[in-house]
């Protein structure tokens, strides 16, 4: 393994100081010539197999107390998905959105830290993302999500590599660039995307006798009543593809909060979500972009900002006061995945926010003007 904290030479050690918050990691690795993307059942559900690369990372000193997260992701695709995940913030492993560096050999992965989210890119092309307020909920793995939002909080100034013999890696200044991977506002190749599994709860829509748009607070579907974003109930019925309506929001916006949108299809499923504040746009699996400048100054001066998200003919869009101020046209797997999106759920985005509830839209019983008791009522 290989270090240094400029774009300069390589110096060969096993553990560096390194401050995550100033620089982009690079790894660059070697896909294993012979492999298998479906191991037998004791090699498959391994942490360590020869195809694996992990990092320890520490806030302030070596100590083991010190220790704040543990990073591990392989250079192949595995077919059930067992390709990356964050100790502190997933309960099992996450899928990649397509097969590493589109099979060459040679690859250069980057690990990008920010405030509110991980991005982990192979060849600038987005692999995965982990918001740092989006930790797992797991019985059997207690305080995940608390654990996840600490590792985004601490100052990690220093890494063990393990498992990385033979590898390189560098720092990649920030430069107070944002989230930007890839840096263009453009739709990465085709993914392979697979929904999570949901446990599915039938809703009850409001009645048709809505006379016209109402406005609602952005109810959380990250709750044990939502099922954590798996109960329809906790969904609104929309269908964005072929609406010319979106989903228009109240929020205030910054640097630092995210605001969330999941995504569903007819059945239920969670395909994604659409997440964006004033560093940057993201659909996971899809997109992952900074923030235009033109929409970043058209924020309201003080106080919260009406805003309108679209998918309408795969084109994502974000509009304020009318006006497109971002668009995105998905293309390929992409388009395929999102054009199913008929149902929508708000992601830890406070009370204090609103959506309007149009009359083509059906919510479901929790979508209430005080979300079925968790928020104040008026």
């Amino acid at each position: 393994v290989v270090s240094t904290q400029s774009t300069g030479s390589m110096v060969s050690t096993q553990s560096t100081g390194f401050p995550l918050r100033d620089y982009i990691l690079e790894v660059k690795a070697q896909r294993p010539d012979a492999y298998d993307t479906n191991p037998p059942y004791a090699e498959k559900y391994r942490v360590l197999k020869f195809t694996t690369m992990m990092m320890l990372v520490y806030a302030g000193s070596w100590s083991e107390q010190a220790r704040v997260g543990r990073l591990v992701w392989n250079s192949i695709k595995y077919d059930r998905g067992y390709d990356v995940s964050i100790e502190e913030c997933n309960a099992q492993y996450n899928a990649y959105k397509t097969f590493p560096a589109n099979g060459e050999k040679e690859q250069i992965w980057s690990w990008n830290f920010f405030d509110d989210m991980v991005l982990l890119t192979c060849n600038n092309e987005l692999q995965y993302s982990q918001g740092w307020d989006e930790g797992d909920v797991h019985p059997l793995k207690p305080g995940l999500p608390e654990k996840c939002r600490r590792l985004g909080d601490a100052d990690v100034d220093r890494i063990v590599f393990r498992h990385m013999k033979g590898e390189y890696i560098r720092a990649r200044p920030k430069n107070n660039v944002q989230p930007t991977e890839p840096a263009a506002e453009t739709t990465p190749p085709a993914t392979t995307m697979t929904p999570k599994h949901t446990t599915i709860t039938p809703p009850t829509t409001r009645p048709d006798d809505i006379v016209g748009p109402q406005v609602y607070p952005t109810c959380n579907c990250w709750t044990r009543e939502c099922g954590y974003c798996s109960k329809l109930e906790c969904t609104v019925k929309h269908d964005l593809i072929s609406s010319e309506t979106g989903v228009q929001v109240s929020s205030v916006l910054n640097r630092q909060q995210l605001n969330t949108i999941v995504l569903y299809d007819d059945e239920g499923e969670m395909i994604g979500k659409f997440r964006w504040n004033l560093k940057g746009i993201l659909l996971d699996g899809c997109i992952a972009c900074r923030t235009p400048w033109r929409l970043r100054r058209a924020k309201a001066e003080e106080g919260p900002t009406d805003w309108e998200f679209s998918l309408q003919d795969g084109v994502v869009q974000i509009k304020i006061g009318g006006e497109v101020l971002y668009e995105n046209r998905l293309r390929s797997e992409c388009a395929g995945v999102y054009r199913q999106a008929t149902r929508f759920a708000f992601y830890n985005m406070g009370c204090e926010n609103t959506f309007t509830l149009t009359r083509e839209m059906e919510a479901g019983s929790r979508i209430t003007p005080d979300c079925a008791g968790a928020c104040p009522a008026e």
